[in-house]
This record gives C-alpha cells, structure tokens and sequence, in this order.
C-alpha cells in the first residue's frame, strides 16, 4: 500500500476527530457585547442588516451596536442615522476618507473598538444578516480562559458548489480549532473579549496588510494564554454577490502568507498530494487507495455534518472531489497574483 496516501488519509482521518471536540461550556455566564460593523457602500445590503439586528433577543442592557462608515460615497451614512435614531443602544460613527495606515476595514473597526464598552467584541459585517439568539449562543462558549470564539456563515445563494465550499471552510475552522492548531476563521461572525484583543495590541502589528483583520487576529490570539473556542450553533448569512465572486475567492483563499510557518508547510504538503494523488491512481490503480482515501474524507465531511447539522446529499460526493483543486486554483491565484479589496 502507497505510504503517502496513508499518512494523508490519517491525516483527514484527525480532522475529523478534531471536529468532535465540545468547546461548550457547563454553566454558561449572560456576558455583555459590543456588537461591531464597518461599512462601506453598502446601502444595498444595510436595510437586511439592520432587520435582523432589530430582532435581537437579548436583554437591552446587556449589548450595544456600533457601526462606523468607512468613507462611503453612497446613501449608507443616511441610513445609518435613520438606523441609530430607532434604536438607543446603537450609535455610528464615520471617517470622511480611507485611512492609508490601517488598511482594508481595520480603520473602521479600531474606531468602533475605540467607542466600545462592553467585554466582549463580537464583529459581523454589513452584507450580513445575524439570527435573533445570535448573542446568546457565545454565552455558551466563554470561560474565563476563552480569548475568542470562531463562529461560520453561509453565502445565501442557489449554487450548490458555493454552499458546499462554505461549508468546507466551517469544517476546516472546526476541526482546527478542535485540534488546538487554529487556522483561520470568518469577520463576519467572531467574538473577542476585550482582554484578549488589548493583550495583543488589537490590530497594530497587523495594520499594513490589506486583508486578514480576521485571520491575524486568531493568529496573534493563539499565540498567548487564552483559549480559541468554536460555535457551531449560529451561521451567520451574507449575501453572495455573483459579480465580485471571481475577486472575492481569490481573498479568501489567498492568505497563505498570513499562516503560520507550520501551515505553509502543511499547505504546500497537501497541494503536492493533490497533484500526486490523480497521476497515482491513474498509473498505479489501486482499488484499496481510493477507498482508503475517500472514507477518510468521508469520515471528515460526515463530521462535519453532524456538527453543524448540515444535511448530507449525493452531490457532496463529486464536490469532495473537485474541492480541493478548486482551492489550490484560488490560493495560487490570490497568493501570487493582484486582488481588489471589497468597495475599494
């Protein structure tokens, strides 16, 4: 039997164990958060934002909303004012120009980080929408060890292949984290006590880089004494906007600079075993290696299913497939070639 697709499906075979760790804790604590947006033209998608985040439940005293406009040249301002005249525990503030030290969103967001009182930071974006017991779902995983809680999304689109890649990145975050090897996480739907985002000086060692105000954070957080939990409890929804789609995968996928030295030679691992894997089967067929493999992959995509209480269906067959070369196109893409910033 080829030693190499057994040491990568044992590898799989980890993740997946990794998945089924319970970050949750036994008696949960009603915390109090800030709930943190930046925005940039974003008129189309604030009046969905802003619905949801009507229908919090959750006791008023206990959470604020801040939401800063990062120099936007639509109607989003005004909508912000007509949002926080509504509403008591949510205020706005607004840069007049994009900020050329702190780059992408991190302007934004260290102003709403600034104005924040509450202990915890939890940080959603404006294409997004958040579901009623959003808050309280991360009572449940704080302990006084914690430092952040990774949540997941979900792209609301009718592309089958889309969801199924979303839902890949939630396994990745799961099994990661459950292993105590954090790899990356979602700005849409993350949680931060305060403690631990002072402790790594927010994002000053992180403000030149463009992208990545999610990923570095878990970075820097990880590398101190507080604990990085997951909720798999909440998905948080964002809009899928088909005409970005090309540009936004290549940001999303093309943060291998950003990982650790562990994660890059693990990335550059797995991309020769993808590339290996085809040339193998095709000219050394075995039938106990591809079984071998796929339950593997198998085991790690049911995992995940169980954990997020996704539904499974025949098609995530052929995607487990194509996933991974999907991937290694957009992480080449992304990590060797241009990509615009979100509005820019």
């Amino acid at each position: 039997m080829n030693p190499i697709i057994i040491i990568f499906s044992f590898f799989f075979l980890v993740l997946g164990c990794g998945i089924f760790r319970n970050w949750k804790v036994k008696k949960s604590k009603e915390f109090s958060y800030s709930i943190l947006i930046a925005c940039r033209n974003e008129e189309r998608n604030l009046p969905n934002l802003f619905a949801s985040l009507k229908k919090i439940i959750y006791p008023k005293d206990k959470f604020e909303i801040i939401i800063v406009d990062d120099a936007s040249n639509d109607n989003s301002l005004f909508l912000m004012d007509e949002f926080c005249n509504k509403i008591k525990n949510a205020k706005r503030f607004h840069l007049e120009k994009k900020d050329t030290e702190y780059k992408g969103k991190k302007a934004a967001l260290k102003k709403a980080v600034e104005n924040a009182k509450y202990e915890i930071f939890i940080f959603t974006d404006a294409d997004c929408t958040i579901q009623p017991e959003w808050l309280k779902s991360y009572n449940n995983y704080f302990s006084d060890k914690t430092g952040m809680v990774v949540g997941n999304y979900f792209e609301m689109n009718h592309n089958p292949f889309w969801k199924f890649s979303n839902q890949m990145s939630s396994t990745i975050y799961a099994s990661t984290i459950g292993l105590g090897i954090p790899f990356s996480a979602a700005g849409g739907n993350l949680a931060v006590k305060k403690a631990a985002f002072l402790e790594v000086d927010g994002y000053e060692k992180i403000k030149y880089i463009e992208a990545g105000d999610d990923k570095l954070l878990l970075k820097l957080i990880s590398r101190t004494r507080w604990q990085i939990a997951y909720n798999p409890e909440m998905q948080i929804h964002t809009i899928n906007n088909k005409m970005e789609f090309h540009e936004q995968q290549k940001r999303k996928y093309g943060k291998f600079g950003m990982s650790s030295l562990l994660f890059k030679l693990f990335s550059i691992l797995i991309f020769l075993f993808y590339i290996y894997l085809p040339i193998n089967l095709i000219f050394f067929f075995d039938w106990k290696k591809p079984i071998i493999y796929l339950s593997c992959i198998l085991f790690l995509w049911i995992s995940s299913l169980v954990k997020h209480k996704y539904k499974f269906k025949l098609i995530h067959l052929l995607f487990l497939i194509v996933y991974p070369y999907f991937l290694i196109y957009f992480s080449l893409l992304g990590t060797f070639g241009k990509w615009k910033w979100k509005s820019n």
